[in-house]
């Protein structure tokens, strides 16, 4: 038995705790038995959005002719973006690893619960009186009769197919699309419900359906499907990864999701066990993750008792067109009975819209009768950018005033943003 003042479960965002408590100078283990850094750089975010930044250059050659220029793609060599994308990836592990503290014991391995503060990895048990668990998430996959892929192998896949159909109108499911569309394979877009990203403000996603690229077939299962592709691809969801790590052996009680509950300060329900996350099942996105990690690490360390203030959450989808926002949707506030006033304009509105031609562009208020932002959701190019000029007055308590009064650049695409602004504050002034 080795004695550690934390162990960290998951070398994934958590590997923060590791750097500022190792650094602090606290005896700490991290167990992971996957290379480190997790999903996001290993099989999600960062591999993810390298490959459509070559989708992206591709499209915008196939829409040379809207600006009366004459090109077109001579050959799209898959094996070269494919290869220079995860060789990359691949240097991840190393990185981090050589970015932990001197004095920090890494187990490369699985591990699972002896009890609620003992951890099994291989022939080694290890303890300590605070845990913090950060095991993560996976792909959810479906018991079928023929092989298929999920995001996980997407990004070990040893050739990019000739063809693909891809189940899944979420994020996943429309980001992954995209970039195989755009580098030219044959992709089909299969989706049970009537809507893609049906969780975005119904406007916005509205925007998003008419302008996204991929052929799409919506109201339909596989089982309806007369369709042969060389792959097969899932991204129907993710589930926790709480029933591989012994929980059974602790007294931690997953939710009915799967989710291990946390209070503010990202306790469980057993002393000295934390977790953060996508295991928490609060905010499954990495930079949550990330401010999760951050801040406990500055508790443990400074021996704090605060609950986490997280802010506005803002989150995006790098597709085409791109999507970005936070707070409420119109559907949500609707739902609520909650009194709010909603305004938007298409990024034409704006010289700089009009210039790129966004045709598939607008930003979205919603706000209450005082002026407070209730959330702020954009659809078109560079939406994750714009968004974030809203970000800091909803987080230092700002209202559409605010926005709507700042001066901004002539002509520049956050004049989009100003743009909605002004019209929301027209509306309270009309009553």
């Amino acid at each position: 038995m080795k004695n550690y003042d934390v162990i960290v479960f998951g070398g994934g965002n958590s590997i923060d705790v590791v750097r500022i408590c190792g650094t602090a100078g606290m005896k700490l283990a991290l167990v992971e038995e996957g290379p480190l850094g997790g999903t996001c750089p290993n099989r999600g975010c960062i591999p993810s959005k390298l490959f459509i930044a070559y989708a992206e250059v591709a499209e915008h050659v196939r829409n040379a002719d809207r600006f009366h220029i004459t090109a077109g793609i001579e050959s799209i060599d898959r094996e070269a973006i494919r290869k220079e994308t995860l060789d990359y990836v691949g240097k991840f592990d190393g990185l981090l690893e050589d970015g932990i503290p001197d004095g920090v014991d890494l187990y490369r391995g699985h591990g699972t619960f002896v009890d609620n503060h003992t951890l099994q990895v291989g022939d080694q048990e290890i303890t300590a009186p605070r845990i913090v668990i950060s095991t993560g998430s996976r792909p959810r996959r479906l018991d079928l009769e023929v092989p298929y892929w999920t995001s996980d192998e997407v990004f070990q896949m040893e050739r990019i197919p000739d063809s693909i159909t891809i189940l899944g109108g979420g994020y996943v499911g429309c980001e992954l699309a995209y970039f195989f569309h755009g580098v030219g394979v044959d992709t089909l877009l299969v989706h049970r419900g009537h809507k893609l990203l049906e969780r975005e403000d119904e406007e916005v996603q509205a925007v998003f359906q008419a302008g996204f690229p991929v052929p799409t077939a919506l109201n339909t299962g596989l089982d309806e499907l007369d369709r042969e592709a060389e792959v097969l691809l899932l991204a129907v969801g993710r589930v926790p990864n709480t029933d591989r790590i012994g929980i059974e052996n602790t007294d931690l009680e997953p939710n009915a999701q799967g989710y291990i509950d946390v209070d503010m300060r990202l306790r469980t329900a057993v002393e000295g066990v934390y977790a953060l996350g996508d295991v928490i099942g609060r905010y499954a996105f990495t930079h949550a993750a990330s401010f999760e990690a951050k801040w406990l690490a500055d508790q443990l360390v400074h021996d704090k008792h605060d609950e986490i203030d997280y802010g506005p959450m803002p989150h995006a989808v790098f597709s085409s067109p791109e999507v970005a926002g936070v707070g409420k949707t119109e559907q949500q506030l609707r739902a609520d009975g909650t009194d709010y006033r909603s305004a938007s304009i298409p990024y034409t509105g704006a010289t700089k819209g009009r210039a790129i031609k966004e045709e598939h562009g607008l930003c979205k208020f919603l706000i209450d009768p005082a002026g407070k932002i209730f959330g702020c959701h954009i659809v078109g190019a560079h939406a994750s950018v714009l968004l974030h000029e809203v970000l800091p007055f909803m987080k230092l308590g700002g209202d559409i005033h605010d926005i709507a009064n700042l001066i901004h650049v002539h002509p520049s695409l956050p004049e989009v943003v100003r743009g909605a602004a002004r019209k929301a504050a027209e509306k309270l002034t009309a009553g």
